[in-house]
């Protein structure tokens, strides 16, 4: 049977275990990952043998209604509510370290990140770090970031990657309006580029100590949930994937997007991933720390009849069935094909109908 071997979703999932009850003995499927168990009624009557043509009459105890639709494997993720991995800000500026922030403190575009010798050095945007000094004459993403920031502060510039007179002026009154030497060229000492507004999270530097390695360690300030996951697992967690993020005790899931998936370092030797999800949280309040969850759904069968998977009888030769309640109360076994398993159903086909009731052992 093909749909006996579909990926990550057939009855090849799920393990057989022997329920023996009132000395008749039938066999029921049993999905891991919902934890249903099943066993036959002991009121079972005869059968072929292979788990079609027997009926059984009295009591039929727990049903189900065979739905019809489409039918979606997802599966929750453990994470936690906070502001995403650190990053360092290396000290560059040569000096002595003189002023620094406090944990917590978000830092916007042109706002203090540290001090060197009583001389503020600056946040910009960007995600190319500020490798060489910048004047006029010179090219590159680097020149273009510098643009960007002059001109959303007000300056008149191109936003281009040339540093040309434009900017030479530009940079010349921007050093002036901030009481800076005016030189028109941009160094270590004047900015850094960081990648966004950034939240502190931690302080490395030490004041009277040169500014040398990572003064701080920052992060973004939105809040996103991060997991750790296996790298098979990680393939239904791609970057730009749509899920939905619970956070515990705020209420109903939110809708969030996977943003980043980078390789766990940990003791595993990068056996696992790190996943970064961020959603909109709206006028929700969010604890400052919280664990969470991240819901992703994977394959999807459109259209399909299902069952709980704990409705499924499984007779001689691999063969399975269910038992389908009568009008008289009866049940009357018929045999179906099992396929597609998701969220504790699994879609069959054969001789039953959407809206019949099947018997569900308890």
């Amino acid at each position: 049977m093909t749909t006996w071997t579909r990926k990550r979703a057939t009855v090849t999932g799920v393990c057989l275990v022997a329920a023996l009850a009132a000395g008749a003995g039938t066999w029921a499927i049993v999905d891991p990952s919902v934890r249903a168990s099943a066993s036959a009624s002991s009121s079972s009557s005869s059968s072929d043998g292979d788990g079609a043509g027997g009926g059984r009459g009295g009591s039929t105890g727990p049903t189900a209604t065979v739905d019809k639709g489409d039918l979606t494997d997802s599966k929750v993720f453990a994470g936690t509510l906070g502001y995403g991995t650190a990053s360092g800000v290396p000290g560059a500026a040569q000096g002595t370290l003189t002023w620094l922030p406090k944990p917590g403190q978000v830092i916007r575009s042109d706002e203090f990140l540290y001090a060197v010798d009583e001389r503020g050095v600056r946040a910009m945007h960007g995600t190319v770090p500020l490798w060489r000094s910048l004047e006029r004459g010179l090219k590159g993403t680097d020149v273009h970031q510098l643009n960007q920031n002059l001109a959303a502060l007000g300056y008149d510039v191109s936003v281009d990657d040339t540093f040309g007179p434009r900017t030479q002026r530009a940079v010349k009154q921007w050093q002036k309006d901030r009481g800076h030497k005016v030189t028109g060229v941009i160094t270590s000492a004047d900015v850094a580029f960081v990648d966004g507004d950034v939240r502190v999270a931690s302080v490395t530097g030490k004041l009277g100590q040169p500014a040398g390695g990572d003064v701080l360690t920052v992060t973004s300030t939105k809040r996103i949930v991060t997991a750790t996951v296996s790298q098979r697992e990680a393939e239904r967690l791609a970057v730009g994937t749509k899920v939905r993020v619970r956070i515990n005790g705020t209420g109903d899931a939110m809708v969030g997007e996977v943003t980043d998936v980078q390789p766990n370092t940990g003791e595993d030797g990068g056996s696992k991933v790190d996943v970064s999800v961020s959603f909109e949280a709206g006028t929700r309040q969010l604890p400052a720390a919280a664990s969470a969850q991240i819901d992703a759904e994977g394959t999807t069968e459109k259209d399909v009849l299902s069952v709980p998977i704990a409705a499924l009888v499984a007779g001689d030769g691999g063969k399975y069935s269910v038992d389908v309640v009568q009008r008289d109360g009866t049940t009357k076994r018929v045999r179906v094909t099992p396929g597609f398993i998701a969220d504790g159903r699994i879609a069959i086909t054969g001789g039953v109908s959407e809206g019949d009731e099947v018997v569900v052992p308890g």
